[in-house]
């Protein structure tokens, strides 16, 4: 018993001192937006663009202009255009990507690759219509600008997301936010 006491704190220990170690030389960035969530393909053939909202972790890896980011996403996209119908498309991603920064840009640009899941709910009030619940593999690129105004960071960034597989669905974020800690 007291043999896995001594081996739990001695792995607390490590565990700690390789954190503080990665601490020094890595920075968290924080990261929240707000925009559009685009359809594309033949989602764009029965809804509009919609709202769209972004909140994210991205971790550097050292002093390489590379890191990792983890973002979750939502997005509504509504088609009113049937009389007396209204259809909504509801889509929700978490997906991790590798971020490359580049380095000596003004503005300070990034091109992004990752792959993750996102989950999509299309209601309507049509009754011809079949409500659609299911999840996807996903795909995305994207590439953003960030700029320093005073004391914050906001960053531009858009997004093409597309499902893996036969029949792919496809939808573009556009994002404007704040970035939050890091370098």
């Amino acid at each position: 018993m007291r043999t896995r006491r001594v081996g739990a704190v001695v792995s607390a220990l490590i565990l700690a001192s390789s954190t503080n170690g990665l601490a020094g030389q890595s920075a968290t960035t924080w990261i929240a937006g707000g925009g559009l969530s685009l359809p594309v393909g033949d989602f764009n053939i029965y809804a509009n663009d919609g709202p769209g909202l972004l909140a994210g972790i991205e971790r550097s890896i050292g002093r390489h202009p590379t890191a990792l980011r983890l973002d979750l996403s939502y997005g509504v996209n509504s088609d009113n255009t049937a009389i007396g119908f209204h259809e909504t498309t509801r889509l929700f991603s978490v997906l991790g990507s590798v971020v490359y920064h580049f380095t000596g840009s003004r503005p300070h640009l990034y091109a992004l690759a990752g792959v993750g899941y996102f989950h999509r709910r299309f209601t309507s009030n049509d009754p011809d219509e079949t409500p659609i619940n299911d999840s996807h593999v996903a795909i995305q690129v994207g590439e953003g600008a960030i700029v320093q105004v005073g004391s914050f960071k906001l960053f531009v960034e858009g997004r093409f997301v597309s499902s893996v597989g036969t029949g792919p669905f496809r939808f573009a974020p556009l994002i404007i936010g704040l970035r939050l800690g890091g370098d």
